[in-house]
């Protein structure tokens, strides 16, 4: 009887043994998961960040964009102003010189009336 014990105790030890060995790989699989799952958020955050900066870098080179945007508008409009008085300018001359001949067409005909009145007399 006792060497049914033993080998009935030996028999639940192996058992143990083998449910301990079992779950020891399992725990050894869940680990090696755990690392890759961890590998791949680690990459994951790298990738991020390196999406950051170039957002960061589009972002600022857009910036730059709109300032020299900005600038190219106002020397637009500078010109745009600056030909404005010019054209302004030019029409006020010519306007100028439009209510001169009309004075002076007016004068050469009251002129040229009272010289034919001179000559009918």
């Amino acid at each position: 009887m006792n060497e049914e014990k033993i080998e009935n105790m030996l028999s639940q030890l192996i058992k143990m043994v083998g449910t301990m060995r079992s779950d020891q790989q399992e725990m050894k699989q869940d680990m090696q998961d755990m690392k890759q799952d961890y590998q791949e958020m680690k990459q994951d955050m790298l990738d991020m960040k390196q999406d950051q900066r170039e957002m960061r870098q589009d972002m600022q080179e857009m910036k730059q964009d709109q300032k020299e945007l900005h600038l190219k508008i106002e020397k637009l409009e500078t010109k745009s102003e600056d030909r404005h008085q010019e054209i302004v300018a030019r029409f006020k001359a010519l306007e100028n010189d439009h209510d001169f001949i009309w004075e002076k067409t007016a004068r050469n005909e009251r002129d040229l009336a009272n010289i034919k009145r001179q000559i009918n007399q």
